[in-house]
């Protein structure tokens, strides 16, 4: 009774300490950051070499790189990372991009384009699984396999599919690729007006907040990870035994009974993995002189 007792004090205490790194690593500064004001619309290609470097913005405990910038037209987004663990866990677990207009960081009334998809709605994933079972874990998932994407929060509580490179009617364009350096690259511009429909188009959007929000998934036991960035080369299985996370927002703590596979022997890499990771960034939006105006 008393080692089980130990046991259950120990979870809670894991559980604590969970939640208190889950805060951080969301944790970003009170005040809204100025918004870059973009001189030239940028061509979204899931490429980065039209983005000023370096990045504004970045998660070290994550491995991510991210901008957000603004033009009179569009909302664009920019996300990297070099980490090959972070770059499978975007591309198997799946990621979600929020962009609350209340500048709150919260999905409370926020706006998500999922891509790539998680496991659970990806329906090419599900298909190819119905069709041929006996590769279902033996063939890891690489970016050329996610077809799909979902928009959420635009169209009156319905979550259409779209594949991948088609156009849709909010009039958003996302893409997602590999740059020369092999870093993971996501680009998105979301239409000002799709985000803010009342607004008259004429009119300054640089009294506007945004908090835009990156949630990645973390992987489930069993998933095949290709070393490196890409797809091909040796797979790394991602180890069992029990799995407690999510433990508050944006948290997320691994635990493996028995196989010290993610506490004190596994190294940070696997245990990055399995955390689901979440990072928010507020930002005020600019105006055409590329410092934030008053608003209409």
């Amino acid at each position: 009774m008393k080692s089980l007792f130990s046991f259950s004090m120990a979870i809670l205490a894991i559980g604590t300490i969970a939640t208190s790194c889950g805060s951080s690593r969301s944790a970003q500064k009170a005040d809204p950051a100025s918004g870059a004001w973009q001189q030239q619309p940028l061509t979204i290609d899931g490429s980065d070499k039209d983005w000023t470097k370096p990045l504004p913005y970045s998660v070290k405990s994550d491995q991510l790189s991210y901008a957000v910038t603004n033009d009179n037209q569009n909302l664009y987004i920019l996300m990297t990372t070099s980490s090959p663990q972070e770059q499978q866990k975007i591309i198997q677990g799946g990621m979600t991009v929020w962009v609350n207009t209340k500048g709150e960081k919260s999905y409370a009334g926020a706006v998500g384009i999922g891509y790539p998809l998680d496991p659970h709605t990806d329906r090419d994933k599900n298909l190819m699984e119905e069709a041929q079972p006996q590769r279902k874990n033996n063939k890891p998932v690489t970016l050329e396999d996610k077809h799909d994407y979902q928009l959420y929060g635009f169209d009156n509580g319905q979550i259409p599919t779209f594949t991948y490179g088609d156009t849709n009617t909010q009039g958003i364009v996302m893409r997602m690729d590999y740059n020369d350096a092999g870093a993971l690259v996501y680009e998105a511009s979301v239409p000002l007006q799709t985000l803010y429909p009342g607004h008259n188009p004429s009119s300054s959007y640089a009294s506007k907040t945004v908090a835009v929000g990156f949630l990645i998934e973390g992987l489930l036991p069993g998933t095949d990870v290709p070393r490196g960035g890409g797809g091909g080369g040796p797979t790394i299985g991602v180890g069992g035994g029990v799995g407690f996370g999510s433990f508050g927002s944006g948290g997320g703590l691994g635990i493996s009974i028995g196989t010290g596979s993610l506490i004190g022997g596994g190294g940070g890499g696997r245990k990055q993995l399995f955390r689901q990771s979440e990072v928010w960034q507020t930002v005020q939006l600019s105006g055409s002189a590329g410092q934030p105006l008053r608003g209409f």
